[in-house]
């Protein structure tokens, strides 16, 4: 899903296992951790634990990763130059465009899935117009989206819901937008708050404690919600997954924050223990340097096996081998494929073809 197209170049220098500062390591094992919740996600054999577990996260994670690699690819904490930005905004966008119509293809291939890179797509491009503003401005959006957009959803017809194309271009836009799977507008303020992050310097000690700490506490607060008298008759303090609620989106934008933090933290270069530990971590993180690739193939290779194990009421129930293999299959392809040739095959695909002027 694919934060591998947040790429448009090289981040900023950080710390890389066994040599070499080009990546952020915490960002590529967040990453990859966010790959294999999604493979257990679709794979996992018992429903109930999907649902508590990785339902929703894994998604939400690569939302806010998203909004950190474009802050990354470009500038960080030192943005591009104003004479650069419009050929920045220009690959964000022409790499929103090649999302949509991945999505659309990978969809009708496997349609026990729901894909997210169409609506990932439409959420580059929102966040594209808003890429280089300055953080407390990209601050106050998300505030005022995590509010403003789950009451927009509300109004949309009950009538236009499940029927995007009945509803011609009023329905796609608010299928993308508001009502869909992963509706883009709902979900911008992960991409924000992640591009805040980006922008604070990812190398900055200050930077990891401040997202471990406030986003531990946003996670409380979101998913605690459910807990205040009275929030059982407030829709707005529902933080079920896909829910689309405030309180969700507090909850579970804090905890991908979190996430972050811990990760940056854990793999610190300054510290013994942080470099050993990003060695350690590097096949995760081999993962998480190819998620477009890793993504479609597990969509594209799964799909007959949906089909094989489909159970009545067009669920599926796969043993928990599968799950196992893909995950250690998709391991050994990312080591061994990062180690002998470098980039992922979609990602060196659509970094190029987002940069039609070379």
């Amino acid at each position: 899903m694919t934060t591998a197209s947040g790429s448009l170049a090289p981040p900023p220098a950080v710390h890389r296992p066994g040599g070499g500062a080009s990546r952020v390591v915490a960002v590529d094992v967040a990453r990859g951790l966010a790959v294999l919740g999604m493979f257990a996600a679709h794979m996992w054999p018992r429903a109930e634990l999907d649902e508590r577990v990785f339902d929703g996260r894994s998604a939400i994670l690569f939302a806010t990763l998203a909004g950190i690699s474009l802050g990354l690819s470009s500038g960080g904490a030192r943005p591009v130059a104003p004479g650069g930005r419009a050929r920045v905004v220009g690959s964000v966008l022409i790499r929103a465009a090649v999302l949509v119509l991945l999505g659309l293809v990978l969809q009708a291939w496997n349609e026990y899935v729901l894909v997210i890179l169409p609506y990932y797509g439409v959420m580059f491009a929102l966040l594209a117009v808003v890429l280089f503003a300055p953080r407390p401005a990209l601050l106050g959006l998300a505030a005022v989206v995590t509010v403003v957009a789950p009451w927009l959803a509300d109004q949309v017809p009950v009538t236009n819901l499940g029927s995007p194309l009945a509803g011609g271009l009023v329905g796609l836009a608010q299928d993308a937008l508001l009502v869909g799977s992963y509706p883009a507008l709902v979900w911008l303020p992960f991409l924000l708050v992640g591009l805040v992050a980006a922008r604070s310097d990812l190398r900055r000690l200050r930077t990891a404690v401040v997202l471990s700490v406030g986003g531990t506490v946003a996670a409380v607060v979101g998913y605690g919600s459910r807990w205040l008298p009275g929030a059982s008759s407030w829709p707005a303090l529902d933080p079920a997954a896909h829910e689309g609620a405030p309180a969700e989106i507090v909850g579970s934008g804090g905890t991908a924050l979190a996430v972050v933090g811990l990760l940056l933290l854990a793999t610190r270069p300054a510290w013994a223990a942080g470099r050993a530990l990003a060695i350690g971590l590097s096949p995760v993180a081999a993962v998480g340097s190819q998620p477009l690739t890793i993504y479609s193939a597990h969509l594209v290779l799964t799909a007959p096996l949906f089909t094989l194990y489909r159970l009545d009421g067009g669920r599926y129930g796969l043993p928990l081998g599968w799950l196992v293999a893909a995950v250690v299959l998709t391991i050994a392809w990312a080591v061994l494929w990062r180690r002998f040739v470098g980039r992922g095959p979609l990602e060196r695909v659509v970094a190029r073809v987002s940069r039609p002027w070379g």
